[in-house]
């Protein structure tokens, strides 16, 4: 072979291999960006997933405190009102006997007062007056002193910041997540002793229950974590916990006020 035909032959070799090269390099860089889309994909339908999750789990919590409402509305309000009525109906009798009229009247003004106190306790457990008064500091500790004063458990608030009286969302979804870790402490954890220390734009909470399985969070605390995790991403903030059977659990959570 001539000196020619073998520069040619290397130099068809060298394109043929750079042509080869060139197309393993394209084949490579399309799978790899097929895969990359493919997992950006896959990413975005398990974020979609999860605040489709959240969306329904948030809507069951605002249906079952809906439904908790009406049988709280129905079951007591509505009682009370109807025990007045029959009481008022006795009353339309003339020939009723005066000490009779007496204990009557006296009756429906108990029945009144337990009515109101009730509706009082409806009323508080939506919007708690004492929130809109008197700002955030002083509703957690009326709430913290309801709770101690059932004597059933112990809960230790400590504020190593100030909050101002002028009640904001993020005030209000503070005291709302407050009230259902407690609820849940007490409900799920049976705890004895809770300790809530608010510093400077953060929040640790922390009980003395039984404790769970991290892995077990949405079936031991259900709907009512689902609607603390919705609270805090209202505000703006995040969260950690931890947690083990028979070692309680800790909670904490940022916010931005």
């Amino acid at each position: 072979m001539s000196v020619h035909n073998q520069m040619l032959f290397t130099i068809t070799a060298i394109i043929i291999f750079l042509a080869l090269l060139c197309v393993i390099i394209v084949v490579f860089v399309i799978k790899s960006r097929h895969k990359i889309y493919s997992k950006e994909l896959e990413k975005k339908d398990l974020k979609i997933k999860y605040q489709t999750n959240i969306l329904q789990k948030v809507i069951l919590a605002q249906e079952a405190e809906r439904k908790r409402i009406a049988g709280d509305l129905h079951d007591d309000i509505s009682s009370k009102l109807i025990a007045i009525s029959l009481n008022l109906q006795i009353l339309k009798y003339e020939n009723i006997e005066e000490s009779k009229k007496e204990n009557i009247i006296s009756n429906i003004i108990a029945i009144n007062d337990k009515t109101i106190e009730s509706s009082r306790q409806i009323a508080h457990h939506l919007y708690p007056p004492v929130l809109e008064k008197f700002g955030l500091m002083d509703a957690l500790k009326e709430l913290v002193l309801d709770f101690n004063n059932t004597d059933t458990i112990h809960i230790q608030l400590s504020f190593e910041t100030i909050f101002s009286k002028e009640v904001t969302n993020v005030h209000l979804q503070i005291f709302r997540i407050i009230q259902e870790l407690i609820n849940n402490s007490i409900k799920h954890g049976k705890a004895s002793l809770i300790t809530i220390i608010f510093s400077q734009n953060s929040c640790t909470y922390s009980d003395n229950g039984v404790g769970f399985d991290n892995s077990q969070l949405e079936k031991t605390m259900g709907l009512g974590f689902s609607n603390i995790e919705n609270r805090i991403k209202n505000i703006n903030g995040t969260f950690n916990l931890t947690s083990a059977i028979n070692e309680g659990f800790k909670f904490n959570f940022s916010f931005q006020e």
